[in-house]
């Protein structure tokens, strides 16, 4: 049988439904465009982390002595509110793909973890005048600090999550790519099932 409007025939017989294949790659392309933003707010904080007990000076960062770090965390929770928010947006996004949507519930829940533990700590990340020592603040946002009792932990189990989204997402986008070459069922052949 002749391919329909919006439908190509593969020279074995095979009719691919281009409109469905073509909205597939865009939606997975969307969504992964989508993931890799959330990613980036992510991976934001780690050079934040940079910055701790850092001043600017005419040469660049230098080290600094007084542990004024309070509005450094404020500008990593509110990248990371902002993460968390995106990540609510996907969730309803994800349904479409199989099995995308627990990766996504899971980012959310560590990305909320880790707001909710920075929150906790308030005592000492929330100090007044932002006297927050380097200490605290390596404590709450750098992954590759020895102790990390004040958000830290949260952070790089939230890290994982987002990999493990990311590259989810990347294989739906493969996979909507792939239906372009993998052969749906002839029409003569669907009309014998």
């Amino acid at each position: 049988t002749a391919p329909k409007d919006g439908q190509a025939a593969k020279s074995d017989g095979t009719i691919l439904d281009l409109a469905t294949i073509t909205k597939n790659i865009t939606d997975a392309v969307a969504f992964a465009k989508d993931v890799k933003d959330v990613h980036t707010l992510v991976k934001s904080i780690d050079e934040l982390a940079k910055a701790i007990k850092k001043k600017i000076q005419a040469g660049g960062l230098q080290d600094d002595t007084d542990n004024l770090n309070g509005t450094l965390l404020a500008g990593a929770y509110q990248i990371m509110a902002d993460a968390d928010s995106k990540l609510t947006a996907l969730e309803g996004k994800s349904e479409k793909f199989a099995g995308i949507k627990d990766k996504v519930i899971s980012a959310k829940q560590k990305s909320t973890a880790f707001l909710n533990k920075l929150k906790s700590e308030n005592a000492t990340l929330g100090a007044a005048s932002a006297a927050v020592s380097s200490a605290n603040a390596k404590e709450a946002i750098d992954r590759n600090n020895a102790t990390k009792t004040k958000g830290a932990k949260e952070l790089e189990e939230l890290n994982t999550a987002i990999d493990t989204l990311l590259k989810a997402a990347e294989d739906a986008v493969t996979a909507a790519i792939n239906a372009l070459s993998t052969p749906a069922k002839s029409a003569s052949t669907a009309q014998s099932n």
